[in-house]
Parts: C-alpha cells; sequence; structure tokens
C-alpha cells in the first residue's frame, strides 16, 4: 500500500510568500501556469521540468524558478520526490519591490562553467538554510525565514532577471496566451465532456488549426493532454482522500474503467488504488516528446 506525505502551505509574515514541504510518490504534474512566482528546491528525487519547449532535470539540491504566468510541467524521475516550494505574491510584494511584476525571472540548474554559477550555488544554499529554518520550533524561526526567502528574492532579481515593462509583449508570447486561455479552461471544466469543437471555438480557431497549433506548442495532443490532467488529478484524490477507484474515476470524467487503468499506469507506472496517507507533521509559520521539445543534454556537469 502507497504512503503520500504531504504538508500544507503556510504564509512567511505578511510578505506574499508561502511555502510548503512535500512529497510525492511518483509525481506527473501536466502542464499548467499560475499567478504566483513559484520557487521549487529538490531535497531528494529527480524529475524531469519542462518550461514552455525546454525540458531538463532537477535533482537533489537544485532549483528551478517557474515565473508568474510561465507554463511548466513535472515528472518524476525518482520513486520518491521530496521538495520545497515557495510562492511568491509578486503584487503583494510591491512594498519591498514596487516594480517586482515589471521583472521576468529565469533560473534553473546551470553547468559548472556557467558564468552566474557562484550565485545560483549561493541560491541553493540559502534554500537549504530556508528549509533548515521552516523545520525548527524556535521563536525566531519566522523572523529568519521571512530573512532567508527575501535575500533569495533579493538574488534572483539581480542576477536571474530580465527588465520587461508592459507593452514590450513579443510575438513569442502570443501564442502562450492562446495555450494559457486553454490550459486555464481544462481545469476548471476537466470532469466535464470536452469537444475539440468546443474548445477550438472558444479560443477562436478552426478544429483542424487547433489541433495543429496544440501540438506544435505542447509536443502532445489536446486528448493526451486532457488525460494528462485527468489522471493527475486521480492521483491526487486516491492518494488524499478514501474515495473508491470508481468515485474517482466519476469525479475527473472516465467512464470506462479498462481505459482509465490503462492511462493511469502509463503515466503513473502503477494500478490505481486508495493508499494510505500519512500527513506530515506541521510546522508554524505547500506522451510527452514530440514537436518543440528541447532536452538539455548537460545534467551531469550541473550544479
Amino acid at each position: 500500500m502507497k504512503t503520500v506525505y504531504h504538508e500544507a502551505m503556510h504564509p512567511l509574515g505578511n510578505l506574499g510568500l508561502k511555502i510548503s514541504m512535500a512529497a510525492l510518490e511518483s509525481p506527473h504534474i501536466p502542464m499548467h501556469w499560475h499567478d504566483a512566482m513559484e520557487i521549487l528546491f529538490c531535497l531528494n528525487g529527480e524529475v524531469t521540468i519542462q518550461i514552455d519547449h525546454e525540458a531538463f532535470l532537477l535533482s537533489r539540491n537544485q532549483l528551478v524558478v517557474f515565473d508568474s504566468k510561465e507554463m511548466h510541467s513535472i515528472q518524476s524521475a525518482s520513486p520518491l520526490y521530496m521538495f520545497l516550494c515557495i510562492h511568491v505574491d509578486k503584487k503583494q510584494m510591491a512594498l519591498y519591490c514596487p516594480d517586482l511584476e515589471l521583472y521576468h525571472i529565469q533560473c534553473q540548474p546551470l553547468p559548472l562553467d556557467h558564468p552566474k554559477s557562484t550565485e545560483y550555488l549561493t541560491l541553493c544554499q540559502l534554500a537549504r538554510d530556508l528549509t533548515r529554518s521552516s523545520i525548527k520550533k524556535e521563536s525566531t524561526s519566522t523572523m529568519r525565514s521571512d530573512g532567508i526567502a527575501l535575500l533569495m528574492l533579493s538574488d534572483l532579481i539581480q542576477s536571474f532577471s530580465v527588465y520587461a515593462p508592459l507593452g514590450t509583449a513579443t510575438d513569442e508570447k502570443k501564442p502562450n496566451d492562446a495555450l494559457r486561455v486553454i490550459i486555464s479552461y481544462v481545469t476548471e471544466h476537466y470532469p466535464e465532456k470536452i469537444t475539440l469543437n468546443d474548445i477550438s471555438a472558444r479560443i477562436g480557431f478552426s478544429k483542424e488549426y487547433f489541433c495543429r497549433f496544440f501540438k506544435q506548442h505542447m509536443g502532445i495532443t489536446f486528448l493526451q493532454y486532457l488525460n494528462e490532467v485527468r489522471i493527475s488529478h486521480a492521483g491526487r484524490l486516491l492518494s488524499s482522500t478514501e474515495l473508491s477507484v470508481a468515485e474517482v474515476m466519476h469525479q475527473i470524467g472516465f467512464t470506462n474503467q479498462t481505459v482509465f487503468n490503462r492511462m493511469y499506469k502509463a503515466l503513473r507506472y502503477d494500478t490505481p488504488t486508495v493508499p494510505q496517507i500519512c500527513k506530515a507533521e506541521q510546522h508554524p509559520s505547500s506522451d510527452s516528446g514530440g514537436a518543440g521539445l528541447r532536452v538539455s543534454q548537460k545534467n551531469d556537469s550541473r550544479l
């Protein structure tokens, strides 16, 4: 019987920052985006990260940043994946950095000979310090965590950001705008019957153009993506509730258990069961491949 550990996200003071630590078994999180910027620090295991059309490995003691509204996915390469996650509300952080929403932040594992390798190592060390501070139950833990998180954000802006004022959007961003609409719609309506005619009409594309557009920019078909989203939610429900497999199928929009079992096993490497759930102790103070996918080849020399 599987065990899934998870700790809920909690805020760091009133800074617009939220932090969580969690451990997941064979996670597969399909392409998605969120308004908050997300800093992900790997505590154990290894995952494949995809940001837009680039994929790379994230290993223990490495971090990656998903900027606000940046599309990304996570695919486990290890039986157990443990991570620290920091969500940054850019609007709420305006007190410390009024123009934060105008900065595009890009940070991921770097080759050892990269000019910014020292800055990246410093960020990883700060993430380790933040992990230790979050675990400790001391009177100054919250104050220390706030300070470390602000220092990380300051270093990211200074070394890993590009100033992008409003109105400077490039043609490359236009397809992402349409993809975000599609992904948001699927996120809200995945349990329902979604046809190609419905989704293509929603964004003003013909069905044929929509299919080409989605496959070109996502590397998989729309149906494959929809099923990935449904299976991802199924895994979450099976690991965090006492619902039966049949009840979970009903909630996510599957009607054929044979098809559901096959897809679940293909994406999560096991058959769907209802696992035992062990929540971590609360601490005071959260058919890929295809066109357009580029996999980094320097994983063994990354920090």
